[in-house]
Order: C-alpha cells, then structure tokens, then sequence
C-alpha cells in the first residue's frame, strides 16, 4: 500500500475521476442541503453523545453517533456553549458533511479497486455507476450507517484479498496489513456488530486464494480481530454506547427476508425508470460472465459472490435497521466494471462505448429526477 502511494501520480486518469467525483459531491450538496433532519438521523446524532440516565435508544451503532455528533459538538464549541445538554444545531448540509465525506472516500477507494483490477476502462464504468446511483448520494446524504458500512465492508472485503496474495511474504511483512485489516473490521464492528459475519466471508476468500498459507490467513485474522475488537470498545466507551439488547444484533431471525432482499439491485434508482436501466446493465453482464468463459475469473466473481453474499447475511437480522440493498451496491458497479472492461477489448468495443455513454446519459438524467422527487418527498 505504501509502495502504491509512492506511485500515485496525478494524471489524465485521475483528474477525471476527479470530475465524477465533483458530480457526486454536487448531488450529495444539493440534497443534503434541501432536507431537514428526520427523526432517525437525529437519534444517531444523540446516541453519539454521553447518554443521560434512563435514556434508551432503538438504534446501536456507536461509530455512526460518533461522527454525526461530530459537526454538533464542533458548532457547539465554536458558539461558546458549555452545557453539554445544550445543542447547537449546524445547518444541514454540515451536520450531514462527514458523510458526504465518507461517501467521497468510497468512490474514490472503488475506483482505485476497480482501475487496478480491469485499468482505467473499469475503474471509469464502475466509478461512473457509483457517481449516478441515487441510492449511493440518499445514504452519502444523510445521517445513518450504511454509507459507513457500505465504505467499511467494501474496505475490508479488498483488504483481506490483498492481504492474502501477499501471505507468501516473510512474517515480519504481515504486521502493517494484519493492522490495516484489524482497522476495517474495528470499523465494521462499531458500526454493526453482525459484521463478524462479513470477517468469516473475508476468512474464506483467504483461505481459497492462499491454500498453501491457510494456518496462517487464520492467524491474521485473528490478530486483526483482536484489533477489530479492540476499536469497537473503544467507540463504545467514546459515546457511551448502552450494551443493551445486543443480542438482538447478532441473532439471526429465520424469515423470507433474505430471499426479498435478492431484488437489491432495483434499488439503485430511486424512480423506476432508473432502476430498470441498472437492472438491465446487471443482466447484461450476467448474461456475458454466463457464457462468455473469458470473464470467468477471480476478479469478476468476487464482487459478484461479495454483493449477495452481505445482503443475504444482513437480511437476517432485521433487528440493524438498515437499508441491506445498498451494502451489495458497491460491488455489483464492480462486477459491471470488470465486464465492461472485458467487452471494450474485443470487436464489439465502439458497439458498447455507444450503449454504455447513452446509458450513463441516461441514468445521470433519470437519477438527478428521482432525486428531485425524494428530496420534495421525503
């Protein structure tokens, strides 16, 4: 990773993903900015300050109440307030700013994925499926878990196949991937504690892609956990988390639920019209890793495999209050990504550069009016 930063140019490349990223950022900053707090997002920002006695939250995510409580105690303490009962109120486009942020990180962190797995043909369909999604900029506009969660699976999920390519290296080589892993699950649990659950998924594409080091994907692992564990306590502490009823996050509830939630991939638009048009992009490249033995490799799979995989887990505990379809969002603009890429390097590239620019038109024009009609809506 160090090495990869060394490297990092600013070139053609990553100036426009830069300019995907201003749209996206655009998006976010006109709908956080035209929505009033819920009732939900202003929970989570309680929950981030020091309970008072007696006082109970429905909701348990002690990294979310951490940072939506964060533009709050920031205006407080700029406005002189020293009762800590007393809230300073930012507007609401800054109260809702760190996620916009978080939202940015992701972007960028898929594109960085995307771009090293299938170049920049990839990373740019994948990054462009991001930047236009309405369900990305709802949850990067708003005060909740899943842009976090979405941000730390995805973090995580990468970190541990990279980590297991490198497991050949000498031991003395695994202490800063064992601390970067440990650091995206610390995350993953503070914001939901099911996310074990996603450790176990991760634990299991190492052991497949490293069978000659699998004692030793298990020691990282656990050595991450460790430090996983370790960051939960500590936001816990930080915010004053109750512990109560933590069972109700981590027992799996048997139900229809997680065969429901196999439609995620009609969340993505918030109008129909958009929907569809992503749901006909999925097929497409469905249909192409189907019957086309060329894109069946590691690097499609994965992201398609990763994307069911955490909406199914999610589904089964409806007890986390979130919305489960935007967790495998992620990793199906990956999966598209990569098929993409395959497809622009055979005959038929000028054929699909025309339906993938008339698409993302489309979907850019389609994607800012179901915006329109949510924010009016709420």
């Amino acid at each position: 990773m160090l090495q990869s930063l060394k490297e990092f140019k600013v070139g053609r490349p990553q100036i426009l993903a830069g300019l995907m990223l201003l749209a996206f950022l655009a998006q976010c900053a006109w709908v956080s900015s035209s929505r009033k707090l819920s009732p939900l997002e202003e929970e989570y920002v309680a929950s981030g300050f020091p309970p008072r006695p007696g006082q109970e939250y429905r909701i348990t995510s002690p990294f979310t109440g951490w940072v939506g409580a964060l533009p709050f105690k920031i205006a407080r303490k700029a406005a002189g307030t020293i009762v800590s009962e007393q809230w300073v109120v930012p507007k609401a486009w800054i109260a809702r700013l760190p996620f916009i942020i978080f939202g940015l990180w992701l972007g960028a962190a898929l594109w960085w994925v995307a771009r090293r797995l299938f170049d920049d043909a990839g990373g740019y369909v994948a990054l462009a499926l991001y930047c236009s999604s309405p369900a990305m900029v709802m949850i990067a506009s708003n005060i909740g878990p899943e842009i976090l969660l979405a941000w730390s699976i995805f973090g995580l999920m990468y970190t541990a196949i990279g980590v297991a390519h490198t497991l050949y290296a000498p031991p003395r080589k695994w202490f800063p991937r064992i601390v970067i892993l440990g650091l995206a699950i610390g995350f993953s649990f503070s914001i939901a504690l099911w996310s074990f659950t996603v450790v176990l998924l991760a634990l299991a594409f190492m052991l497949y892609l490293a069978p000659g080091r699998r004692g030793a994907a298990v020691r990282v692992i656990l050595g991450s956990s460790a430090i996983g564990i370790g960051m939960y306590v500590f936001f816990v502490g930080l915010t004053g988390a109750h512990w109560v009823a933590t069972h109700s996050l981590i027992t799996p509830h048997l139900s229809l639920e997680p065969v429901r939630n196999l439609k995620f991939v009609f969340a993505d638009g918030y109008t129909n019209p958009d929907s569809f048009l992503f749901v006909a992009f999925f097929l497409a490249a469905v249909t192409a890793y189907g019957s086309w033995r060329r894109a069946q490799y590691f690097g499609n799979t994965a992201p398609l495999l990763i994307a069911f995989a955490a909406v199914l887990l999610f589904a089964l505990v409806p007890a986390i209050h979130i919305w489960i379809a935007t967790l495998g969002l992620v990793f199906v603009f990956v999966f598209i990504g990569g098929i993409a890429a395959d497809l622009l390097e055979t005959d038929f590239r000028v054929l699909v550069t025309a339906i993938l620019v008339a698409g993302f038109l489309l979907r850019a024009v389609l994607g800012v009016w179901g915006l329109g009609t949510w924010v009016h809506n709420p």
